[in-house]
């Protein structure tokens, strides 16, 4: 299983890294669109030594990174300012944002608010503290979020809760204890892992928060130990959450433990790559043991067969992804990179259970006028075989499956594409960095259900789901230090019936507030 390279790696890295890391602890940061555009711009084009397709980092590792620079263009240092002004603000201001929004469905890309409704949000300023030799540090931040539902498919509810029309949440949330050159952390807050604009076949921006423990290295530049500096900047995160999933079936292992763990790496320039395992075990009616959790750990008892025995001890994803920079055009204005991502279960009945039968994500990405626009092009294929080289193609849809009946979520959304199991949707996008305008269309086939699921709702005649068509927008515009961002979505699916918030044909309008919490 790819995880015991993880393992592996994790025991040279408590020999040679515990102990040279001068990065103090210090709370996660998420970057928006913009910030992680001019992030990818400095990495390609200026050598920043970070990782880009794994979200969130320490936010002192990225300033360790980003001060380290060395000269720079007047365009890349336009960029390392935007990026260094976005950390300090996240960190001694705090924010407080407000999103009026219809409550329709959308198709949540990187950086955007899942919710399919209004919602509210407050995080504080971070505050930190450091022992007089620096080798043990604390941070933190508390951040909560008011929402309405975030299960679309849901019917009328009242009052709060995971069951409730509206639901609050600790989102951006930590507790950071830095020791050793690692964060080990307390935290509420999504992940982004991968290098796709639009999707994360494992673990993407249409969900709620994850709430958990775990632990990250504290810096993402290279290792000064020989065993370890062909990695490049690297970053290894491991956690283990419990999920807030709404009933949905009978049966259901409501609460199950949520553990994911991600290793990235940038061996060359042109080159990154990452290493990615989530699995779901325990929940109601589910063993949820200490030896459990073992046999979940090490890919043992998976995937049972007709003729086995055991109880099956988890539900599996794991996989790789990389992206690959074109070569340098120094006399063009613009540059381009390939990436993708492959996910799929981890193999039972094997000396080593690599991951198979893979779900898919292709990109292709280019950047012109200086580094200000960035345009997209994105295939996902959520269907099991769905690499070219997999052999015939299997019709069975990912992330769902028998043991953990509501399937890859969290708190009712699916955890990887917001397009959800057997979904293949075509994404196109475009981004102009310098007004702050994005643009987006979408064709494919959403199979199942949109943002949500619901194994209770028939595929015939249940929510909305089919041929699908999409596009959207959004603005942001800064004034003295306010961010007003409207946004407009339709989405068109030819089959099914409206279903609460999930309809066939969802024009979706909204309007964000953002404010600063404290004035300089």
């Amino acid at each position: 299983m790819q995880f015991k390279l993880l393992l592996n790696i994790f025991s040279l890295c408590a020999s040679s890294v515990f102990a040279q890391s001068d990065t103090s602890a210090s709370v996660p940061f998420n970057p928006t669109w913009q910030a992680r555009h001019q992030l990818q711009l400095l990495v390609d084009h200026a050598g920043l030594q970070i990782t880009t397709s794994h979200w969130p980092l320490p936010a002192a590792a990225l300033q360790q990174a980003l001060i380290a620079l060395g000269q720079l263009t007047p365009e890349q240092t336009a960029g390392q300012e935007f990026v260094l002004r976005e950390l300090q603000n996240s960190l001694s201001r705090g924010k407080a944002r407000i999103q009026l929004r219809s409550a329709t469905e959308g198709l949540p890309g990187y950086g955007d608010n899942y919710t399919p409704g209004s919602s509210g949000q407050m995080v504080s300023p971070a505050g930190s503290w450091a022992s007089a030799d620096s080798a043990f540090s604390l941070a933190g931040r508390a951040g909560v979020k008011i929402e309405e539902m975030s299960n679309s498919l849901s019917g009328p509810t009242h009052g709060f809760g995971t069951e409730g029309q509206g639901q609050l949440r600790l989102e951006d949330s930590a507790a950071v204890m830095g020791w050793g050159g690692w964060n080990f952390q307390a935290f509420a807050h999504r992940n982004w892992w991968g290098p796709g604009w639009q999707s994360s076949m494992i673990s993407g921006s249409n969900n709620p928060a994850w709430q958990g423990l775990g632990m990250q290295r504290s810096s993402v530049m290279s290792s000064v130990s020989p065993s370890l500096a062909w990695m490049g900047p690297w970053s290894l995160d491991l956690f283990i959450a419990m999920a807030q999933d709404p009933r949905v079936g009978p049966q259901q292992a409501q609460g199950f433990l949520y553990s994911g763990a991600r290793l990235t790496l940038h061996p060359q320039p042109w080159l990154e790559m990452g290493l990615s395992r989530a699995f779901q075990m325990g929940g109601a009616g589910r063993p949820s043991d200490f030896k459990t959790f073992a046999k979940a750990f090490f890919g043992q008892e998976v995937n049972k067969e007709l003729t086995d025995s055991f109880v099956d001890s988890s539900n599996q994803l794991a996989g790789y992804d990389l992206r690959l920079r074109c070569p340098s055009q120094p006399r063009r204005d613009w540059q381009c990179a390939l990436y993708g991502q492959w996910m799929g279960e981890d193999s039972a009945g094997k000396p080593i259970p690599l991951p198979s039968r893979f779900m898919s994500l292709w990109g292709l990405e280019t950047t012109y006028a200086q580094g200000r626009y960035r345009a997209y092009a994105e295939y996902i294929n959520a269907n099991i075989d769905s690499i070219p080289w997999a052999g015939p193609a299997n019709s069975g849809g990912g992330y769902v499956n028998g043991v953990y009946n509501q399937g890859y979520t969290q708190g009712g959304r699916w955890a990887g594409t917001a397009a959800g199991s057997g979904s293949r949707v075509f994404t196109l996008g475009w981004m102009d960095t310098q007004t702050g305008l994005q643009l987006k269309a979408h064709t494919g086939t959403v199979p199942v259900s949109l943002g949500a699921f619901d194994p209770l709702h028939s595929p015939v005649a249940g929510a909305p789901h089919g041929q699908l068509r999409g596009l959207s927008a959004s603005q942001d515009w800064q004034w003295k230090g306010l961010t007003l961002s409207p946004e407009a979505s339709w989405v068109h699916l030819s089959q099914g019936q409206d279903t609460g918030g999930n309809r066939k044909n969802k024009l979706r309008l909204g309007l964000t507030l953002q404010v600063p919490l404290l004035r300089k």
